[in-house]
């Protein structure tokens, strides 16, 4: 293939992937399918990627692994995480790739639940949601009740890693060290921040850290593909506080998907109805319902033929 064809297919598996330059909003179930078809494309085709064809500008950030004893924080990496990549996408200068394909290419590799992308494992990951560069990260609990988030970016083409960025901070300025961290990791990326944007990235979507854990387990559950629970979370965060416009926005996302896939269970419902409607049990006046009766039999089918006599 020659450069120019390469750089073409790149080209198309970053439209694939939704990179995109803002923070992706409006999640729909049409969208999540198509994140998963990209996810399953990408690694078909996965020997056949080139990511030196990818855009420089072109970034992805998956959930941190997270080392700490203390369960109610087990889920703290997805929500620095996703708080980051939103920070990059208000760059003008970087192609941030979509959450869904992320996150659709990690439960494809199975990778979601333990959120365990590393240096050595993220140049593969960054090959199949297309992304030039991947930013991977850990979090851990230091002495006391401090919290270390570590990051790191690697260079998917080349598999090299930068040095680590490193951020110390008690439970309660949480939140303010994920804000330092993501200039560090712009300075780390090389990119410069206009006025606008710098104040964009400086502005914190809650003050309250329980609400922010909520919104944590969210993320989590939402990469995993459980949308339910991901939504009661996302609930839990707005009642923490109400002004929590980030995790509105996600429970938008999730009564969406779960409004949709409620519909397609009752169309295919009305579907087995049609194909099975009710019937009475001869010789009696009782009456069992379509396939979406409960009382309908499960495992066996009845089948009447009627002829005429000879």
């Amino acid at each position: 293939m020659t450069r120019a064809r390469t750089a073409l297919a790149a080209a198309a598996v970053c439209v694939a992937a939704a990179c995109t330059p803002h923070p992706q909003t409006g999640v729909t179930p049409e969208r999540l399918h198509d994140a998963e078809q990209a996810a399953h494309r990408a690694i078909a085709n996965e020997k056949s990627i080139d990511a030196s064809a990818f855009p420089p500008q072109s970034v992805g950030v998956v959930p941190f692994g997270v080392q700490v004893a203390d369960t109610t924080l087990s889920s703290l990496g997805y929500g620095l995480a996703d708080l980051l990549m939103n920070d990059l996408a208000r760059s003008h200068e970087l192609i941030v790739v979509d959450r869904l394909n992320v996150d659709a290419v990690l439960r494809e590799l199975r990778l979601a639940a333990s959120g365990r992308v590393d240096p050595a494992t993220a140049p593969r990951v960054g090959r199949l949601v297309a992304a030039r560069r991947l930013v991977v990260g850990r979090v851990a609990q230091a002495a006391g009740q401090g919290i270390t988030v570590d990051t790191r970016v690697a260079n998917v083409a080349t598999s090299e890693v930068s040095g680590a960025e490193s951020e110390q901070s008690s439970l309660d300025r949480i939140l303010d060290a994920e804000k330092s961290l993501a200039f560090r990791v712009f300075d780390a990326l090389g990119v410069s921040l206009t006025p606008a944007e710098r104040a964009a990235v400086e502005a914190k979507p809650t003050k309250s850290v329980a609400a922010f854990l909520a919104y944590s387990r969210g993320v989590r559950f939402e990469t995993d593909g459980q949308y339910y629970a991901a939504a009661a979370q996302y609930e839990h965060a707005v009642t923490l506080d109400p002004t929590f416009q980030l995790a509105q926005q996600r429970l938008d996302d999730m009564r969406r998907i779960i409004n949709g896939a409620n519909a397609l269970l009752r169309a295919a419902s009305a579907a087995n109805d049609g194909l099975n409607p009710g019937f009475a049990l001869p010789g009696s006046d009782s009456r069992i319902g379509g396939a979406a009766d409960p009382s309908f039999p499960a495992l066996t089918s009845i089948i009447i033929i009627v002829t005429n006599p000879p």
